[in-house]
């Protein structure tokens, strides 16, 4: 039996994921960002003698859930047997649609994707499995929800913060280096993040880039009513977006954002005092823009045309009152 996996390579619970499936279903690999997701899922969906796909850690939005539908509907006629397992929001419809089409959705928000991954086929799994699965919920941001909360006890706390941290750091210096990201994938099915060679070196260099950053981000940053915002250069928008919510506790969010062709790509953070859901709020306003976007209610991204940002941003600072 042929199998695909395709995974979001911009963090530990991609990587992650896409490991255990490999490890259980010795899965081709395909990762991918959000950006790109569409045009990788048609690219697999063109591929001969497919017999079952897998889609990891990549959220939908209102600007790609109607071509994602589409496809994997066609694939579905194609007798293909397919397995959506992720933790971003999910209109109730997109649910619906893909139960009509028999497509195995494995979802919750309430856990990270390697977190769910691994409740639901531990017994194809060694116990080593769980610690990759709470490294990715400790780099989500998840490490308190119930089923991530008994593996990250089961590990040394500070251990297991060193591998998650390492190996996100490494992730983020690597994020155009696809051969190293999947390289990642095939070595954590027999070994732990820092075993790996490469992954101390580029952990460092990255740690490295974010301390000379920091005096840029306060300096540079951006007040409105409710939100911060800054521009970066060298770093992951999500790192980012973390360090301005931090330096900046008196808002409702921050948001990081960098230059991709004639767009910006955002992150999006909200404070833990914030009841709005930004990842709605983005899913909503980004399509408005023509652009894309989404995520969690205190953690999402989005795609926006460069002349449009402006636009955006005091939209988002206007929702947030």
């Amino acid at each position: 039996m042929v199998t695909v996996c395709i995974s979001h390579k911009e963090d530990v619970d991609g990587i992650v994921s896409a490991t255990m499936i490999k490890s259980i279903f010795n899965a081709y690999q395909f990762l991918t960002d959000y950006t790109d997701f569409i045009p990788i899922l048609e690219h697999v969906s063109k591929m001969q003698d497919i017999d079952r796909l897998f889609i990891c850690d990549l959220g939908l939005s209102k600007a790609n859930e109607k071509k994602f539908i589409e496809i994997l509907h066609d694939l579905r006629k194609k007798g293909i047997d397919i397995t959506y397992i992720d933790h971003h929001d999910l209109a109730d419809e997109i649910k619906n649609t893909l139960n009509n089409d028999q497509i195995i959705l494995i979802h919750t928000i309430d856990e990270c994707t390697s977190v769910q991954i691994y409740n639901r086929f531990s017994d194809k799994l060694t116990k080593r499995f769980a610690l990759l699965a709470a490294c990715a919920a400790i780099a989500d941001d998840m490490k308190n929800k119930p089923i991530a909360n008994k593996l990250y006890k089961m590990y040394d706390k500070q251990f297991v913060f060193f591998e998650a941290t390492s190996f996100s750091y490494a992730i983020y210096d690597n994020q155009h280096n696809t051969d190293f990201l999947l390289s990642l994938v095939n070595e954590l099915i027999t070994t732990i993040p820092h075993e790996i060679t490469g992954i101390l070196d580029s952990a460092k260099n990255y740690a490295q880039k974010v301390h000379i950053n920091l005096a840029v981000i306060e300096r540079e940053s951006k007040m409105m009513n409710n939100l911060v915002y800054v521009q970066t250069h060298s770093l992951s928008t999500s790192i980012v977006a973390n360090m301005l919510l931090a330096l900046e506790q008196n808002v409702q969010a921050a948001v990081a954002y960098k230059e991709k062709n004639d767009n910006y790509v955002l992150s999006l953070r909200g404070s833990d005092s914030s009841n709005h859901h930004l990842g709605r709020i983005v899913n909503k306003l980004s399509v408005e823009m023509g652009g894309s976007g989404g995520g969690h209610q205190r953690a999402c991204g989005a795609l926006i045309p460069k002349q449009k940002f402006n636009e955006f941003i005091e939209k988002v600072d206007s929702m947030l009152t």
